[in-house]
């Protein structure tokens, strides 16, 4: 039979519980990050005439450019600038 002192036997039901709830806490952290939905209400969008890059709602068609007040079709089939 394995001689087991008292102190000996806190510290290990200590670390054992330690451990586990540790395990747990990083387990459910990564499975939380993984399911976060972002929405977004604002775009990235670049100014047809000065190039400049700005946000603007997604919802809008048409927006101005906040350097040059230039309006901006908002055009999803546009291909991207090279």
């Amino acid at each position: 039979m394995i001689e087991l002192l008292p102190a000996t036997a806190v510290m290990l039901y200590l670390g054992i519980s330690l451990t586990t709830l540790l395990s747990l806490w990083i387990f459910h952290h990564y499975q939380s990050r993984t399911r976060k939905v972002i929405l977004q209400a604002e775009k990235l969008l670049v100014c047809e005439y000065c190039h400049c890059a700005y946000l603007a709602d997604i919802a809008k068609k048409v927006t101005r450019c906040p350097d040059c007040s230039s309006y901006n079709k908002n055009n999803p089939y546009k291909k991207p600038l090279s």
